[in-house]
C-alpha cells in the first residue's frame, strides 16, 4: 500500500478566485536548484484536492476527494499521478489558463501520517481568476523589534541614526500573530537589530510556534544554554549564526567586539550541536577578512560539529546608511576572486553545503556582456515582493515596504498600533504606492513620460531600495537602476 502527502515544503493558500502554492521556509535554501521565494498560481480545484492528499494510503485520498468534491475519480487519480514524485515542475492547462505546480508537489511516504492541513472549503470560489496580481493578504510579515545589537558591525546595513527598542506592547505583537494567521500568512519572521535582547523574546517565539510559524531567527549574540535548550523545546526549525573569521583580531576590529567574544560564540554552536538545533553559518567578506586563512579558519572549526547545515559567504556591499564610506571596508576585487575560487574547489568536497559569492568582473572583463538582452532581462527580472506579498512592521509600530527603507516616509503605509494588518494592506496609501500612476511620477524622473511604465510597474514594481542608493532620498520615484532606457 503507497501513502502519500502533499509535500511538507509547500503550503497552499486561498486568494480571491485562485489558490497559491509557496515554500513553507522563505530563505533556508531549502529547496535544490529551486528559489524558495516562489508563489505558484494553481486552479482551485487542484488546491481542494490536494486538501486530501494528507499522509493516507493513495486509494483513501483518491476516493474521498472524488466522492466529496463531486469529480470523477480518473479525473482525480490523473492528477495526482501526474504530481507524485515528479522531480521537475509540473504545468497543466485548463483552456487559457495554466497552474503550476513545484517539483514533488505530492511525495510518497513509508507509513501512515496523517496530517489534515487544509479544508478543501477553503478554495471554493464562484468565480475563478488566475491572473498574476496582488495577493489578497500579505504573505511575509516581518516584525522588527528594535535596532540594537551585541556588535558594531563596520558593513551594517540598518539605519541607526537613532536607537529604538520596541514600542509595541507585547499583547498587541501576540494579537497580529493571531491576526496573521487568520489572514493565511505563510511566513512571520522576527528580526533586530538583535532578536535576542528583546525582553520578551521567548513568549512571541512561543505564540510564534503555537500558530506553525517557524520565524527565521538571525543572531550575532552568544546564548546561554538554558536559552538554547527554550529553542529545542519550542522544536524551532533553525537558526543563522553570522561567523566572518575565526582570527579573533580580524573580528575585533570589523565587529567591534571584545577579546573572548568569539569563544562565547563557539561555545553557542556547541550548545546548537548539543540540543540538535540546525544551524545555518553566515559569513560577510570585507577587508577586515579578505584572506583565504579567514575562510580555512571558519571551514575548519564547522567541520567539529554535526549541527551545520548550511555556509553562506557573502560580499559585503554598501548601504543607505553608511557610518564609513564603503570604499575603506570592500574587500579587494582579487581578494574576493581568491576567495571564490577556494570555495570553489571546497565545495566540491564539503559535506557542508556551501553557498559562494559571484566572482567580480573589473576593466576589460566586462566588454564581452552583450547590452543588446538588456530590456528582456529587465523585463523578466525578479518581482519585488513589498505591497505585492509582504508587510515590514518597525520596533515603533509603523509599518514601511521593505526592510531597508525603514522609516522612509514615502513608504509608511499604516501603523499596527491603531490599524490592523488588513486595514494597512488595503490603504489607500498602500495601493496608492503599489499601483503608482504616471500622472503622479514627477517630471524630473524619465518614468513620468515612459511608454513602458504599464509593462514595468504593473506587477514586477521598481526596487526603491538601490534607486535611492544611487539617486537619494528625494529621488525614490526615479527609474529603476537597472531600467535599459534611462537616459546616462
Amino acid at each position: 500500500m503507497e501513502h502519500i502527502t502533499l509535500n511538507p515544503l509547500y503550503v497552499l493558500k486561498p486568494d480571491e478566485g485562485r489558490a497559491l502554492i509557496m515554500a513553507t521556509l522563505v530563505g533556508r535554501n531549502s529547496l535544490e536548484e529551486f528559489n524558495d521565494s516562489f508563489s505558484n498560481i494553481i486552479h482551485p480545484i487542484y488546491a481542494m484536492i490536494l486538501s486530501y492528499i494528507d499522509g493516507r494510503e493513495f486509494q483513501d485520498c483518491i476516493n474521498e476527494a472524488a466522492d466529496e468534491l463531486g469529480v470523477s475519480y480518473e479525473l482525480v487519480e490523473g492528477f495526482v499521478k501526474g504530481l507524485l514524485n515528479k522531480s521537475e515542475q509540473i504545468y497543466i492547462k485548463n483552456g487559457e489558463l495554466t497552474s503550476a505546480f513545484p517539483p514533488n508537489t505530492i511525495i510518497s511516504i513509508p507509513e501512515k501520517n496523517i496530517q489534515k492541513r487544509y479544508d478543501s472549503k477553503l478554495f471554493a470560489y464562484d468565480k475563478i481568476d488566475l491572473r498574476m496580481k496582488r495577493h489578497l493578504t500579505p504573505s511575509t510579515i516581518t516584525l522588527m523589534l528594535n535596532n540594537v545589537c551585541v556588535t558594531d558591525c563596520v558593513y551594517c546595513y540598518q539605519d541607526k541614526t537613532r536607537k529604538v527598542n520596541c514600542g509595541i506592547p507585547l499583547e498587541r505583537i501576540l494579537e497580529i500573530i493571531h491576526e496573521a494567521h487568520e489572514l493565511h500568512v505563510n511566513t512571520f519572521d522576527v528580526v533586530g537589530g538583535e532578536f535576542f535582547l528583546y525582553p520578551h523574546w521567548k513568549e512571541v517565539l512561543k505564540e510564534l510556534r503555537k500558530y506553525g510559524y517557524h520565524p527565521y531567527l538571525s543572531t550575532k549574540k552568544p546564548l546561554q544554554e538554558c536559552d538554547v535548550k527554550y529553542l529545542a523545546d519550542l522544536k524551532i526549525h533553525d537558526i543563522q549564526i553570522s561567523l566572518d573569521s575565526l582570527i579573533e583580531e580580524h573580528l575585533i576590529n570589523s565587529l567591534g567586539v571584545k577579546p573572548g567574544y568569539l569563544d562565547d560564540m563557539l561555545n553557542t554552536l556547541s550548545l546548537c550541536d548539543k540540543y540538535q538545533i540546525p544551524v545555518m553559518v553566515h559569513s560577510v567578506l570585507t577587508k577586515y577578512n579578505s584572506s583565504i586563512k579567514d575562510m580555512e579558519s571558519v571551514y575548519n572549526k564547522l567541520r567539529e560539529f554535526k549541527c551545520i547545515v548550511d555556509w553562506h559567504v557573502v560580499k559585503g556591499e554598501s548601504t543607505l546608511y553608511p557610518r564609513i564610506d564603503y570604499s575603506e571596508i570592500e574587500i579587494e576585487p582579487k581578494a574576493l576572486n581568491d576567495i571564490v575560487d577556494y570555495l570553489s574547489e571546497l565545495k566540491k568536497i564539503s559535506y557542508i553545503p556551501i553557498r559562494i559569492p559571484e566572482k567580480v568582473f573589473v576593466g576589460d572583463e566586462m566588454d564581452g556582456v552583450n547590452n543588446a538582452n538588456n530590456a528582456n532581462r529587465f523585463f523578466q527580472r525578479a518581482f519585488c515582493s513589498g505591497l505585492f506579498s509582504s508587510l515590514y512592521i518597525l520596533p515603533d509600530g509603523k509599518v514601511t515596504i521593505c526592510e531597508q527603507l525603514y522609516w522612509n516616509k514615502n513608504f509608511i503605509v499604516g501603523n499596527v498600533l491603531s490599524e490592523s494588518i488588513i486595514e494597512i494592506w488595503n490603504s489607500e496609501k498602500a495601493k496608492a504606492l503599489y499601483f503608482i500612476r504616471q500622472d503622479d511620477i514627477p517630471e524630473d524622473s524619465q518614468c513620468h513620460n515612459c511608454d513602458n511604465f504599464e509593462a514595468c510597474r504593473s506587477i514586477r514594481q521598481v526596487c526603491y531600495r538601490e534607486i535611492i542608493k544611487k539617486y537619494g532620498q528625494d529621488k525614490w520615484y526615479y527609474p529603476d537602476v537597472n531600467c535599459p532606457f534611462v537616459e546616462q
